[in-house]
């Protein structure tokens, strides 16, 4: 008999999904694979160890929607990843993942990612010193997320529907945030696609909806958000605590020193430059608690 997994990875899968390559190697799974199709292929959505979901949205309101019609996953996975299917990952690697995210009591993590990746934020960049750094900010891309807190964090996402702005806010609305989330850098994803392009940008066009007006909506609905995406602390190779003013320092040489690496060498450049003066202007930054406003109504 199977031994139950205790993981998910849900995706939301099109026709140009590579998400079978995540089950290529000889490795057992510690997670199970839902399935979520977005497009008209009757071949994608093959493949999934639980029922195939399908849904014309986009990626998180529709993560909504089957999490309120599918309340029984949250109890039986500890964490359920939500990845976009244009990353290459391995097998090992997404084990590993789940591994390292319950070895560290973590209620939110990502993987870090590979030089080789089209990117937004440097601070996501794979960085070789540490096994896992402590940030304030989970990109929407592939987090991780553990369904104790996510239970709690369901009601936050009854908004959302781009997803964007939503990273700035989940790793900070737990009570006692620090130490809670991080960018593992242990293990790395290439990401494929350049930021703002895919299906999902399309729906957003059709539907008329701007992901940078959600944001500041969503922005607007808590007090307390940090102006900056911060790490905070680290945990080094051999599993020593890293300072935040350490690996800061440590990480803002790196960025500088390996910026001819990446896709966008001076947006690198650029972050490893304030990674330094912040390790001097902010060494001891700690997150705390962000508080939803309340409105009151008219």
């Amino acid at each position: 008999m199977t031994r139950a997994r205790k993981n998910l990875v849900f995706v939301r899968v099109g026709s140009k999904s590579l998400h079978r390559g995540w089950l290529d190697g000889p490795d057992e799974r510690n997670w199970d694979l839902q399935l979520s199709q977005y497009d008209d292929d009757p071949e994608i959505g093959k493949g999934g160890d639980l029922p195939l979901s399908i849904d014309k949205g986009t990626k998180w309101d529709s993560i909504y929607r089957y999490l309120t019609k599918n309340r029984d996953v949250l109890e039986r996975y500890d964490y359920i990843a939500f990845m976009d299917d244009d990353l290459i990952f391995t097998k090992r690697d997404l084990n590993r993942y789940f591994d390292i995210c319950a070895e560290h009591n973590l209620r939110i993590a990502q993987p870090s990612l590979h030089p080789d990746s089209h990117f937004c934020y440097s601070i996501l960049l794979q960085f070789g010193a540490t096994k896992l750094r402590y940030t304030n900010f989970v990109e929407c891309m592939a987090p991780s997320i553990s369904t104790e807190y996510l239970r709690t964090f369901l009601p936050h996402m009854s908004q959302v529907i781009s997803g964007w702005g939503m990273d700035l806010i989940w790793a900070l609305t737990m009570p006692n945030p620090a130490f809670k989330s991080a960018i593992i850098d242990e293990i790395s994803m290439v990401h494929t696609r350049p930021h703002a392009t895919g299906a999902v940008y399309d729906a957003f066009s059709e539907q008329h909806l701007s992901p940078e007006q959600e944001m500041k909506r969503l922005k607007s609905g808590y007090s307390g958000l940090p102006d900056k995406m911060l790490v905070y602390g680290a945990i080094d190779r051999d599993g020593k605590r890293m300072s935040g003013a350490t690996v800061q320092r440590l990480n803002g040489f790196s960025l500088l020193a390996n910026s001819w690496r990446y896709r966008e060498p001076m947006r690198a450049i650029k972050s490893g430059g304030a990674m330094l003066m912040r390790a001097i202007t902010q060494p001891r930054y700690i997150p705390e608690t962000v508080r939803r406003i309340q409105h009151k109504s008219a």
